[in-house]
């Protein structure tokens, strides 16, 4: 079904980080959110949620943002599935066999286990729009929940969870590539590793969708993985018509990602790993912030 979405990651990271998501939030130009469970901030942020949630007007929608990468191990099991992690570790051991790989695979599923557990018990007592329980949504920081290895530990998270029914959206993180080929001023800016990880988020993609239809559960399309880390609203606004045209040609959810959260250099923590140390502090999360709060609509 046709949606946009005006989503924020990384909620939780760390206090400013998330009062200027509840920013946008406040404000009615975020639809959604996820919520990183594994960082020392974590409760405050949530009561910062609580806090004002009752007197929003539109309630926005709510994802785990399972970390593998960097933050603090909940499950208390296997600490090296988060210490000196990335997505290509995950995705090479995701390939390959190697000894121990079955324990570790339920090493990753217990992690996201806690994580997932962490963030629903946060949420239970909140109604969304229409006084209902909020719904269950996963994804993932930097997208590892479309790694096989991921996926398969994170759908057996679910089962021991007995969550798999409540289960409303799982993010497949994969972007329609020719538009920005064939949209004047936004070819040649933006870099080549991120059509690289697009084409293979695609290929994996097709596992995520097989498995959504089969559970009824909703995905979509995303877009924010070619210009990552630099949605500006100069090129939003160019490219945003052409955007919502396909997804609505497609009848399509489009998940239109970005960070407009940003973290003090006084706010760094010990759980940072060396990869978000730069991003978590990105100016370009202001350019985010300033395309969420200024864009311009589409309907």
């Amino acid at each position: 079904m046709y949606k946009l979405d005006f989503h924020g990651d990384d909620y939780a990271i760390s206090v400013n980080n998330s009062k200027r998501m509840i920013e946008l939030i406040e404000s009615g130009r975020l639809n959604s959110i996820s919520v990183i469970a594994n960082m020392g901030c974590f409760d405050e942020c949530m009561s910062l949620l609580h806090d004002m949630w009752d007197g929003l007007k539109n309630k926005p929608l709510i994802s785990v943002h399972i970390n593998l990468i960097d933050g603090y191990l909940l499950s208390s099991d296997n600490p090296s599935i988060i210490q000196n992690n990335s997505w290509g570790n995950l995705f090479i051991r995701s390939l390959f066999p190697f000894p121990g790989k079955k324990a570790y695979k339920i090493s990753l599923s217990k992690e996201i286990s806690a994580q997932i557990k962490r963030v629903d018990d946060s949420i239970k007592d909140l109604k969304d729009d229409n006084d209902q329980p909020i719904c269950l949504r996963l994804d993932s920081h930097v997208h590892t929940h479309m790694i096989p290895l991921v996926f398969d530990a994170m759908t057996d998270a679910l089962d021991s969870l007995n969550m798999s029914s409540r289960v409303s959206y799982i993010r497949n993180s994969c972007e329609p590539i020719k538009i920005f080929f064939k949209t004047p001023g936004i070819k040649g800016t933006f870099p080549a590793i991120n059509l690289i990880k697009n084409l293979i988020l695609n290929i994996l993609g097709i596992r995520v969708i097989r498995y959504c239809h089969s559970q009824n559960i909703d995905t979509g399309m995303l877009w924010g993985l070619m210009l990552s880390g630099n949605m500006d609203r100069k090129r939003i606004d160019i490219l945003l018509p052409k955007m919502s045209e396909y997804a609505r040609k497609k009848d399509s959810y489009l998940e239109i990602l970005c960070h407009p959260g940003i973290v003090l250099i006084e706010e760094k923590r010990p759980e940072y790993g060396k990869d978000d140390l730069a991003s978590f502090f990105s100016k370009n999360r202001d350019a985010e912030y300033d395309m969420i709060m200024n864009h311009t609509d589409v309907y």
